[in-house]
């Protein structure tokens, strides 16, 4: 059959079209598919870049925020005595008894027992507050117990800390005056450490003695001290850690 010519301008084109529509399908659908996703996932990474970069800029802050608060946890760790063997407690009140010329007839220490740091908060009491007094206020200096207390705010409960307490019982000798005790309790109440004087027992006095012979008990409180020096070794720098292909699939 001869094909006239408006036959065969019409089958070279539908031959043209289904060449174009098949490659349509066949090449440029699935690239233009594949462009998408990818542009997609583009956009996802760079959002997620722009997050990890925000994450990143907090490092600089947080780090110094987290010094910050490890000197002041330096300062506070500093007046506990460091959790340690009953030899050297009694060691540290030994050489004080010494320095006052305080004679020790006997020291012995009891185990050290953990025990909740609320049980030593003294809130203050009786704290006055009225009208006058806060309007009166005009630059700030009142303490803030009493605002507290005008503003009927309670007190927060204290964190859930223990500390540990060691008793150091002491037998001394002293004259009847007990000068030297009295310097040794004015000398553990002028350190800045934290023990005290718990108790310290009156006995009848024996004129056939030529020295007065009684007991007392320190109380000693200690921590776990924190390891300050390797809180300050943090840096703001970030290592970039190459991605497995096992741990990217998970």
């Amino acid at each position: 059959m001869k094909l006239s010519y408006r036959d065969k301008v019409i089958f070279i084109c539908a031959i043209v079209i289904v060449i174009l529509v098949a490659g349509f399908f066949l090449f440029i659908k699935p690239k233009y598919q594949e462009m998408t996703s990818a542009k997609s996932r583009l956009e996802s990474k760079e959002a997620e870049k722009v997050e990890v970069q925000a994450k990143i800029d907090t490092l600089t802050p947080l780090v110094d925020q987290l010094k910050a608060t490890a000197e002041e946890v330096q300062a506070m760790q500093e007046r506990f005595l460091p959790e340690q063997d009953p030899y050297l407690n009694e060691q540290f009140i030994y050489e004080i008894l010494d320095q006052n010329n305080v004679e020790v007839l006997s020291l012995s220490t009891t185990y050290t027992t953990a025990e909740a740091l609320e049980d030593y908060i003294v809130y203050p009491s009786n704290v006055v507050a009225y009208d006058l007094l806060v309007q009166g206020d005009l630059y700030n200096e009142l303490p803030e117990e009493v605002y507290n207390a005008y503003n009927d705010i309670d007190y927060p409960d204290p964190a859930n800390i223990t500390i540990g307490i060691t008793n150091v019982n002491i037998t001394y000798a002293d004259d009847y005056d007990l000068t030297n005790v009295y310097k040794f309790i004015d000398t553990v109440a002028e350190d800045e450490r934290i023990f005290r004087v718990l108790n310290v027992y009156q006995v009848a006095e024996d004129p056939s003695k030529p020295v007065y012979e009684s007991q007392m008990t320190v109380q000693i409180y200690s921590i776990y001290p924190l390891n300050i020096e390797k809180i300050m070794e943090e840096t703001d720098e970030v290592e970039i850690v190459a991605v497995t292909e096992e741990a990217a699939a998970e």
